[in-house]
């Protein structure tokens, strides 16, 4: 058996900034991930508040050489309106107003060879299999079959989709969310705006908000292409995923034209029912980060900000805790990443009901109000300063209320 101060299953960025943090703090990290990297990923828009998570544990150098397509802002666009330009510098304060837009393949393998050259000890096409709680002993196994076993101080789940320790230890819960279908594609020569807009995400309401459509544009010139409905309306079409991403692209007014000279880089693929949750985010022996303990949903590309905020904060109370601290994990970890989940939470329930758009594509926007809710768009949903965050629901439908 071997000995090893920190653990942790996934190489995605949750990982990989969490193995970074921590063997940068003087502990031996072990890494697995069952797949190898690189790997197709999708959500490829990061947010203003991933820079600064980077920047703090020196991994933003690597990807500010890697040259990926600057991300300025987002658009909202729908049928009647006139499209709402929100610009991240616009906020209340914070120092990063852009991020990236990334090919998750090129910036996930980015960073996990960064926490490598740091010091972690990574491993590939490796699979925990068994996780004893009591005794914080972990079993997995390379693709012969062949078994080992690991004994950590701590374990950190970074396995995305995978949810390795809510599998083994039964810890999934209902998301209080409507289940959804992402369809989606890479294309190529699609028509995109000039100049600084041209690196921004639009986000496409299609029709009476049956669905929406992201558009995140690479470096390279290729697009991400993506289309968010619920599953009963996708099923209202009796389609197969390319007849229906070609049906919703074709005839939107917006997007027929910018991919009308188009072709597919990556093929249609979907992803059903993706919204996750927990019973339970820590135990004395584990942490959930990332995706391994909940997943909302892409329309405001909080995912990699997720997973980088709870791989960090993770990291940062596993090294106090290993120096001998007494950590209160529900309040240092548990309360304070649901506060910013809940917030991302209601921006997506008003997103869906329709409040947020419709505070979104007014005309009589007040600028304040303005800056709070691009500082939230940004990633910023734990800067407390900000009573768009403190009382995020209560805000937003006061705001709607003074707008419809």
């Amino acid at each position: 058996m071997k000995e090893v101060d920190v653990f942790i299953i996934g190489a995605g960025p949750a990982g990989s900034i969490a193995g970074a943090k921590l063997v940068q703090d003087g502990y031996s990290v072990k890494i697995v991930d069952k797949l190898k990297m690189p790997r197709f990923v999708i959500g490829e828009s990061l947010l203003p508040r991933c820079n600064e998570l980077l920047e703090n544990a020196n991994m933003l150098q690597s990807v500010v050489d890697a040259k990926f397509q600057l991300k300025g802002g987002v658009v909202f666009q729908n049928d009647t309106d006139e499209p709402s330009f929100l610009d991240f510098s616009n906020n209340l304060g914070q120092k990063w107003g852009s991020s990236f837009q990334v090919k998750r393949e090129v910036f996930d393998k980015l960073l996990i060879d960064d926490a490598a050259a740091k010091g972690c000890d990574v491993e590939y096409e490796i699979e925990v299999i068994a996780y004893d709680e009591d005794a914080n002993i972990i079993t997995v196994k390379d693709l012969d079959s062949n078994k080992e076993q690991y004994k950590a101080k701590k374990v950190l789940d970074a396995s995305g989709y995978g949810r390795v320790l809510p599998n083994l230890l039964g810890l999934h819960a209902d998301s209080h969310l409507a289940l959804r279908r992402a369809t989606f594609a890479r294309v190529d020569n699609d028509i995109r705006p000039e100049g600084v807009k041209e690196g921004y995400i639009f986000v496409t309401v299609h029709g009476d908000n049956e669905a929406w459509i992201w558009n995140i544009p690479f470096s390279d010139g290729t697009t991400s292409v993506g289309i968010v409905c619920t599953e009963e309306y996708f099923k209202s079409f009796k389609m197969s995923d390319k007849e229906f991403w070609e049906h919703i692209i074709y005839s939107n007014k917006w997007t027929k034209e910018r991919y009308k000279n188009s072709n597919y880089t990556v093929d249609v693929n979907s992803l059903s029912g993706y919204s996750s949750a927990v019973t339970k985010l820590y135990d004395k022996n584990f942490i959930l980060t990332g995706n391994a303990s909940e997943f909302l949903d892409p329309v405001f590309s909080s995912g990699v900000t997720l997973a980088l905020e709870s791989g960090a904060k993770a990291a940062e109370l596993t090294s106090r805790e290993l120096k001998g601290e007494n950590i209160d994990y529900k309040v240092e970890y548990e309360d304070y990443m649901m506060l910013g989940i809940d917030v991302f939470r209601d921006y997506v329930n008003t997103w869906y009901d329709g409040t947020l758009q419709t505070i979104l594509f007014s005309d009589k926007k007040n600028p304040e109000v303005t800056k709070k809710i691009v500082s939230i768009l940004s990633g910023y949903v734990w800067d407390e300063n900000n009573s768009f965050v403190t009382s995020s629901k209560y805000a937003l439908e006061k705001t709607y209320e003074v707008l419809k």
